[in-house]
């Protein structure tokens, strides 16, 4: 082959590789561009969502990654929201969907779907130890000064969690976020508080040595956890219940959970 010819083979050999590769970038662009963006909110709570060595961490987040995984027809984003915002940003559209909520937590209020159960949590009374008459205080914790985080739902206050409510009708200290309601029982600041079994086994793998500082009562309340969902969303509810089907099946979510919770159980 002439030394001529040979050149511009390769360069036309060469020019055919470099379009052939752009033009799988661009299909998978327009791939990419074609799924639908689905706005995932979630906000501090338990093990639901937390961060990490100021990484975001626990199953909403996770569960955003395994739904992208798993398909791709739509792309789940995940967007921080807080426990007194949530409502207003999913039903004015900043969000789709809003995980991973108790339906019985004022949303009955608002025009939303509700996805089928995820897991299961529950909220737990716990006492310093040193305290007198645990077990009486555990009984009648109404009687007793209670520490809570601002904008949950307890059982103690028929769930509603109105500031005002809860402080005209009980001896109650809400705080921004359960480790400020851990450290100010720890301080003595109150007799009693109401804390996620998820956000415990969180505490008690940082330190071990706390569960010598605390005694674990009965539940305030054991609950299911779902996905709120707007009218509005891309994705509608049978499909979404699909997807968490599929992950149910495959025990994903049940073995995540179960690992955030280490022995306390949810």
């Amino acid at each position: 082959m002439p030394k001529t010819f040979a050149r511009r083979y390769r360069c036309f050999v060469t020019i055919l590789a470099t379009l052939a590769v752009s033009v799988c970038f661009l299909g998978a662009g327009a791939q990419a561009e074609e799924r639908t963006r689905i706005k995932v909110a979630s906000y501090e709570f338990g093990v639901v969502f937390f961060y990490d060595e100021d990484a975001r961490a626990g199953m909403a987040p996770y569960l955003v990654s395994v739904l992208n995984e798993m398909q791709d027809k739509y792309v789940f984003e995940f967007h921080e929201t807080s426990s007194r915002r949530r409502y207003l940003d999913l039903t004015s559209g900043e969000v789709d969907i809003v995980l991973l909520e108790s339906p019985t937590w004022e949303w009955p209020d608002y025009n939303v779907k509700f996805s089928d159960p995820i897991v299961s949590e529950r909220d737990l009374y716990v006492a310093r130890k040193g305290q007198s008459n645990v077990a009486s205080m555990f009984a009648n914790v109404t009687d007793h000064s209670l520490l809570a985080v601002l904008g949950f739902h307890y059982a103690f206050g028929d769930f509603n969690s109105d500031p005002q409510y809860l402080n005209e009708n009980f001896d109650v200290l809400l705080r921004y976020n359960e480790k400020e309601v851990l450290n100010d029982l720890l301080a003595g600041q109150g007799d009693l508080g109401v804390i996620s079994a998820g956000f415990l086994a969180r505490e008690f793998e940082r330190n071990p040595d706390l569960r010598e500082q605390l005694i674990l009562g009965p539940a305030d309340s054991t609950y299911d956890l779902v996905s709120i969902i707007s009218d509005d969303a891309p994705i509608s509810l049978s499909e979404f219940n699909e997807f968490v089907a599929k992950l149910k099946k495959d025990a994903k979510i049940e073995r995540y959970w179960r690992q955030l919770h280490g022995d306390v159980s949810g």
